[in-house]
């Protein structure tokens, strides 16, 4: 294969859990304190997955292949973002087993069995918030280098208890859900295609977790501004070329924050889903696709998206086709 010059997403799928309102929670490891604590930042609900995993993203794998006219077979690498290793296929195990290596073995099996026969399957999960900007970022390099044509990117997030849902220093709650979508070298334009035209990270300086609050927002507004940077002299654009700014759901006065701070008006700030469904990791790919899907976007808008995780943020530059 040769190196190509346009790289595209496309055929976004996602599924979410059932809306579950946050008063819901109270008595499962989280307070009334709590819970008015995100009422008061406008988190009103989560979504909270009933069935297992891998059953929803197995429907967002067909959906986005078929959209997008690629078989299973035309598939040369699969890139699972994910940390939810113990919640993936939720069958009982016993307490010494590896669930990291055993969720690995399931994983590769499901995949073959779903038909790709052909694809290297890889993961990312160190970057936590970021793990699917990781997946970006891999899957764009091998396109690019001509070493994959089709790459698909599944992510996938399942908490168990209340308490694991509560984010006590981005006043949020996790949610649940699935996603997948496809970067290839596709040729083709129309409606819920983008063409990928920056995507790079941001590592943070190394940090004491347990010290002093104000050096590391310090240090995430400086990584910030210098993804946001490296987006916008990449594509020699500025704020005001993009259509609309796209984040992570937390709450909405810290969409309003980010949004403010990487140069975007309220009115660009997609906040439709903010506090509706719970900060999901690739919350940001499903605000793409409603995007898209509500009929918010037209050819050649641009949109900056912005992932921000516990070890590096980063930003993704899209125009729609």
């Amino acid at each position: 294969m040769s190196a190509v010059g346009t790289v595209k997403l496309s055929g976004i799928a996602y599924e979410l859990g059932d809306r579950c309102p946050v008063l819901d929670l109270v008595g499962d490891g989280i307070t009334i304190d709590d819970v008015s604590e995100l009422l008061e930042r406008g988190v009103s609900g989560v979504a909270v997955l009933k069935q297992p995993l891998v059953e929803a993203l197995s429907r967002c794998i067909e959906r986005t292949l078929s959209s997008s006219g690629v078989p299973a077979d035309d598939i040369d690498t699969v890139i699972v973002a994910t940390e939810s290793f113990a919640t993936f296929f939720e069958s009982d195990v016993r307490p010494d087993t590896d669930i990291f290596r055993l969720t690995r073995d399931r994983t590769f099996a499901l995949f073959h069995d779903l038909g790709f026969h052909r694809a290297t399957i890889q993961c990312t999960t160190y970057g936590g918030c970021t793990n699917f900007l990781q997946a970006l970022v891999t899957a764009e390099a091998l396109v690019l280098k001509g070493l994959s044509r089709n790459v698909l990117v599944v992510a996938a997030e399942k908490l168990g208890s209340s308490r694991s849902r509560f984010m006590n220093e981005a006043i949020s709650l996790a949610g649940d859900g699935a996603a997948a979508c496809l970067i290839s070298a596709r040729k083709d334009s129309g409606s819920g295609i983008f063409a990928l035209k920056h995507v790079s990270a941001a590592p943070y300086k190394k940090y004491d977790i347990n010290g002093d609050m104000a050096k590391l927002l310090l240090e995430m507004f400086r990584a910030i501004k210098s993804a946001a940077a490296d987006c916008y002299d990449a594509c020699n654009w500025q704020p005001s070329d993009f259509r609309w700014i796209i984040l992570g759901d937390y709450n909405r006065p810290t969409s309003m924050t980010y949004g403010k701070l990487l140069g975007f008006p309220p009115e660009r700030i997609f906040l439709k889903n903010v506090g509706q469904f719970g900060h999901i990791p690739f919350d940001p790919l499903i605000n793409l696709a409603d995007l898209s899907g509500e009929g918010l976007l037209s050819s050649i808008d641009k949109i900056f998206m912005f992932l921000c995780g516990p070890v590096s943020c980063g930003s993704v530059a899209l125009e729609a086709e």
